[in-house]
Formats: C-alpha cells, structure tokens, sequence
C-alpha cells in the first residue's frame, strides 16, 4: 500500500509537472504570436508605404521624361568629363548591399524603374538629376567611398551588367 502511495504522489508531481510546462509553453507561444504580429504589421504598413512611393515616383517619371524632352530643348547646361563604372547593388566584394546611401532600399521584384548613380555630393549633390551622354537621365541617391571628384558610378540591376559597363569616360551634365 506504501508503494502504491508513493507511485501515485510521483504520478501526480509528474502530471501537475507537465501540466505547468505546458501552460507556460502556451504562454510563451501566445506571447511569441503576438510580437510576429506586431512585426506583420509594421511590414505591412512599411510595403504599402514603399509601394505607394513607387506608384507615385513611376507615374512621376513618365511625365518628368515628356517634360524633360521640352525642357532641354530650350536650356544649354555645361558637359564635364567624368570616370563611370557599373557597380550592382548585391555586390558583398564591393560592399554593396540593397539599401543606397539616401536609405533607399533597391527591391527588384516590386521596384519602380530608378536609373541611380553613385555620385561625389561635393561634386554632384544627392538627388540631382544628370544626363549622361548617350545614356540618358540618371538621379543621385548614392555615395560611395573611393567616389571622389569627377567620378560616377552607375547602378546596374546585376553584377554581369556592371562588369559589361566597365569602366567608361563620359560627358554628363547635370540637370537639376
């Protein structure tokens, strides 16, 4: 009879045992839940911001390319002379990542068509706007360490591209 008391007290620790791990557990899992979430949420809210600034920037774009026909017809701005090298944004060698120096974040699969040069702000302040001859308009939203003087680099969505680009002497100008 002793025996079969003690086998049921430890049947019974081990049961309230297991009864309290699992409703800690289930604590912890709910907390867990909650903050994902919080963080759900904040990405949501972080996207459609991005997406809202990409819509707008794209439509930005096609009437800035009508109006920038006209108006470089009536304005003469000075070429210079630039060094230009293709450079992609997932470069790790490079020390690139998707993100520019202006924080804005390069995401290929929901981006909107930004030509992005890497400029000198010394040089060519952030968020001008350059032509680059023969190439078209490009707009300054990145800097770069060995970027001093009359240097540029031009963003490429890839690697391959960049290495193809090479290194090139250019006429640019800038525009605004």
């Amino acid at each position: 009879m002793n025996n079969r008391f003690k086998n049921l007290i430890i049947i019974i620790l081990i049961a309230i045992l297991i009864f309290t791990i699992i409703i800690r557990e289930n604590q912890r899992v709910k907390t867990l839940l909650a903050i994902t979430e919080k963080e759900v949420q904040r990405e949501e809210v972080r996207l459609e911001t991005y997406r809202q600034f990409t819509e707008n920037y794209n439509e930005l774009q096609d009437s800035y390319a009508e109006l920038y026909q006209e108006y470089i017809k009536h304005v003469e701005y000075v070429w210079q002379t630039f060094i230009c090298r293709g450079y992609s944004s997932d470069d790790q060698l490079e020390g690139t990542n998707n993100i520019v120096a202006t924080n804005f974040i390069l995401d290929y699969e929901n981006v909107c068509n930004l030509r992005i040069i890497a400029t000198d702000p010394k040089v060519i302040p952030l968020y001008s706007i350059v032509e680059i001859k023969g190439l078209g308009a490009y707009i300054s939203l990145d800097t770069g360490g060995a970027i001093k003087g009359n240097k540029i680099d031009i963003l490429f969505d890839t690697k391959e591209e960049a290495l193809e680009f090479g290194r090139q002497i250019l006429e640019v100008r800038v525009i605004e």
